[in-house]
This record gives C-alpha cells, structure tokens and sequence, in this order.
C-alpha cells in the first residue's frame, strides 16, 4: 500500500514537472519583453534625451554650416587663474540660448570663420557660461558678461547666458576682440584710431560711471559724440568692440559725425582683411 502511494506520488510530480516545462517552452518571452520595456524605457535620463538630441542637433548645425566649435563640456582651464566661470549644466538654458545665437550667425558665414584657422590655430570656440566672474577692480563697476582670450591656439569665447544683455549683442562684442586678435597675428593695427578721439583725450584703462559730455546721450551736439558709452571710453579696443557691436546690431551713425568716422574706420580695415564681411547686409 505504501508503495502504490508512492508510485501515484512519483506520478503526479512527473506529470507536474512536465506540464511545467511544455508551459514554459511554450511561452514566448519575447512577447513578454514588449509589455515591459516602454514602461521601463520612461525613465528621467530617456525623458531628457530628446532635449539633449534637439541641444545636438542645433550645435552640429553651428558648427558644420559656420565651422564654429561649441563647447559645453571642457571646462575652462585658464592660464590666468583671476577668472571664475561656470558652464551652463542646464539644458532648457542651453537650447534658448543656442536659439538666441541665431541673430549671431546670421551676420557671419563660414568663409568669415574659417580665417581663424590660419597662423595654426584652431578655429573659433564659444563657451557658454551661467557665470563670469574675476578679482579685478576693473570688474566691479559692472558685471562680466563676456569674455575673449587666446589659449592652446584657440580663439576662445565665454558668454553668460543667464545675463539681462543679448547674447548676440556679447557675441558680437568678444568677437571683435577676436578679430583684433587675428589682425595682430598679421601685423595690422588701427594705427588712425587715436586720431578720431577728441583732442589731447587719453583712455583711462578703467570703467568709470561719470557723466561725460562727449558719450551718445549726454550731449545734444551730435558733432561732439565720440562714444557711444563709458565703456567705450575705457580703452581703444573696448571702444572698437563696442563700435563693432552696434555696427552688427545694424545700427546707422551717419547722423552723429565723429561716430560715423569711427564706424568707417572700422569698415575700411576688418573688409581689407574680412572682404567677405563687406557682402553682410546686417552690419550698419
């Protein structure tokens, strides 16, 4: 009797163990992949993966149609260690931003930034930061929105993107110092600036908030504006870059004679050098 109990127990087993398997042989896991996988596909990092396609997509259009490099992942190793900048981590920031530097590009072409590629060096690279800051006194009348220097053969600029100041507006200005940069490695100078300044007029090499009669706004004789703010009276390149701002920002100094001799000046040296900037209907 104990073995017949055995035997219908050995039986049931069998049977079970081979219903088990005929069941799972039978099962198709693949299907069962497809029910779970778009859930576990939602996550925050695949959430995310389409601004980061869209940041991508905007930045290899930059770079390939103007030959510009955008950097948002190197930081920033300066040789001159007074400046603290912090790159934008923040990709909503990031996209509105590389929007906003459409109104940049589109003064520009590739022929215009391939020329810093020349005298070895490796083209132009924009930064963009949510912070710029230094220890200099010179920093502390106003905020730094942009930044240019020249470093391991690069034309560098950094610009906060989280600043009130249009991004084109500062990409304009630090590319003027780029070109300066460029011009210098070719011997050119605007050795005639000086003259356009009025006479016995020294830069001050420092930002001063005083009110002077010789910058737009401050005085109603349009033959005595030389500048267009205190900035501009800081130093002869800041003047330039300042000039070359609101020259790409289209602006017309035909009724304000010296600027306009300034705007001129500045037209006739960077075309020499820049012919392809000469065709550009948005600089004024």
């Amino acid at each position: 009797m104990e073995r017949k109990i055995h035997l219908i127990s050995y039986i049931v087993v069998t049977i079970t163990v081979i219903l088990c398997y005929t069941i799972y042989i039978g099962f198709d896991s693949n299907s069962f992949d497809k029910y779970i996988n778009p859930v576990a596909r939602i996550s925050y990092d695949d959430t995310i993966s389409d601004d980061v396609k869209l940041i991508n997509d905007q930045i290899n259009y930059y770079q390939d149609y103007y030959n510009v490099t955008i950097n948002l992942i190197d930081d920033i190793k300066l040789t001159d260690s007074s400046y603290d900048i912090d790159l934008v981590n923040n990709n909503y920031i990031i996209s509105n931003s590389l929007d906003y530097l459409g109104d940049y590009f589109k003064v520009f072409n590739k022929k215009f930034f391939n020329r810093f590629y020349e005298n070895n060096m490796n083209g132009l690279n924009i930064y963009l930061a949510s912070s710029i800051d230094n220890d200099y006194d010179y920093g502390k009348n106003t905020d730094i929105v942009g930044l240019f220097f020249k470093q391991d053969n690069k034309y560098i600029i950094v610009i906060d993107v989280t600043s009130n100041e249009s991004l084109a507006k500062i990409a304009f200005h630090e590319t003027m110092h780029a070109i300066e940069e460029y011009l210098s490695m070719n011997n050119v100078y605007f050795r005639n600036w000086n003259s356009l300044n009025p006479d016995n007029f020294n830069y001050s090499d420092s930002y001063n908030i005083s009110f002077y009669s010789d910058v737009l706004g401050n005085n109603k004789n349009r033959n005595e504006i030389y500048f267009l703010d205190n900035y501009a009276r800081s130093s002869a390149i800041e003047d330039r870059a300042r000039m070359f701002e609101f020259m790409c920002l289209g602006n017309d100094f035909s009724r304000f004679p010296r600027l306009y001799e300034k705007a001129s000046y500045l037209k006739e040296v960077i075309f020499k050098y820049f012919p392809e900037l000469s065709y550009s209907k948005y600089i004024g």
